[in-house]
């Protein structure tokens, strides 16, 4: 299978493993063949998820992107 590489970067902050958790959740949702490893980023703190999805699926990489990167924790808010 040709497969695309593509990446989630992961910034430094107080609810990074969260974040990561998500962005994983959010590509596997789309791409469950999809390959993915956690690495280190250009920057000393910061990390990438690396995607490697099918070539087939590749015009729905930015979506699921824009879902990855949004997906850090929602703040806890109380209902009324």
């Amino acid at each position: 299978m040709l497969c695309a590489l593509k990446h989630v970067l992961i910034e430094f902050g107080p609810d990074r493993e969260a974040h990561i958790d998500g962005a994983v959740r959010t590509i596997l949702e789309t791409f469950p063949e999809a390959r993915l490893e956690v690495a280190q980023g250009l920057l000393a703190d910061d990390l990438l998820i690396e995607a490697r999805i099918p070539l087939r699926h590749l015009n729905e990489w930015p979506a699921v992107s824009r879902r990855a990167h949004a997906s850090s924790p929602v703040p806890f808010s109380i209902a009324e």
